[in-house]
Parts: C-alpha cells; sequence; structure tokens
C-alpha cells in the first residue's frame, strides 16, 4: 500500500491473495481508497503458471520469502534498467535451511546485470552444511 500511496502501479502475484485481499478491505474502509485503486491482484502459482510480465515492463520487483531460481532470468527480463529488485529469502529457523541458497548464490546470479545497493548473507543451518538467508537491494544495470 505505501508504495501505491506513493503514485506507483502496483501488481500483486502470490498463490494466495486472501491476507491481501482481506487488508485491502481494511484500506478501502479508510482514506487508502485511491491508493488501492492503482493495486491490481493477479492469483497464481509461479512455480507452476508462466511469468505474466513480458521484457523492460516493470520498474521494481519485490520478491520476499519465496525463492524460485527459475524465476531469476525473468526478474532480469522484465525490469527496466535502472529498476530495482528487492529481494528477501526466508528466515533461517528451524528447517527453512533446506531451502536456503549457498553462500554467495545470489550474488552470483545476479551480479552480471546488477549493481548491489544492499546485500546481507547470514550462515544458517547446521554446522557444516552451506546455507544462509540473503537480503538484498538491486540495481538493473542500465
Amino acid at each position: 500500500m505505501l508504495l501505491s500511496q506513493l503514485g506507483c502501479i502496483v501488481i500483486c502475484v502470490d498463490k494466495d491473495l486472501s491476507p491481501i485481499q482481506s487488508q485491502l478491505l481494511r484500506w478501502c474502509r479508510s482514506s487508502l481508497s485511491e491508493a488501492s485503486a492503482r493495486l491490481t491482484l493477479h492469483h497464481m502459482d509461479l512455480v507452476k503458471d508462466t511469468w505474466p510480465f513480458g521484457a523492460g515492463v516493470v520498474g521494481g520487483i519485490i520478491n520476499v520469502h519465496f525463492l524460485l531460481p527459475s524465476l531469476f532470468p525473468s526478474f532480469e527480463s522484465s525490469l527496466l534498467p535502472g529498476g530495482y529488485l528487492l529481494l528477501e529469502t526466508v528466515p533461517g529457523c528451524g528447517g527453512n535451511y533446506l531451502e536456503l541458497p549457498k553462500a554467495g548464490a545470489i550474488r552470483s546470479a545476479f551480479g552480471k546485470t546488477f549493481d548491489f545497493e544492499f546485500y546481507r548473507e547470514g550462515k544458517t543451518g547446521p554446522s557444516g552444511y552451506d546455507a544462509v538467508t540473503v537480503q538484498m537491494l538491486a540495481k538493473r544495470k542500465k
């Protein structure tokens, strides 16, 4: 909602839109209804469905607590030059380390086409297991 309040057109993609929809109902009852008009919801499962955006059509992508490396080329393609990618993996609690990347993997995946404005890795998992949490803000090179 913050981005839509700032005038951005926001497209939310998720396989479960119910949390976003319930939050939208609360916002629409308030003075934020104009901002919610700039927000579009797309129900889709990005593991099974095709990436819905073409080349060079989005100014930013926020990918939080969902990591699907097969989407990385689509992120690169869809972002306009100078566009931003905010990526945060799931936290390293419980057995989450099993789905987390190896140290350096995310940096390596995006290093050729993005400049990193912020990049942090945190070691997680049992001793001897190569897994990291990642928080990253990167700008698509021109």
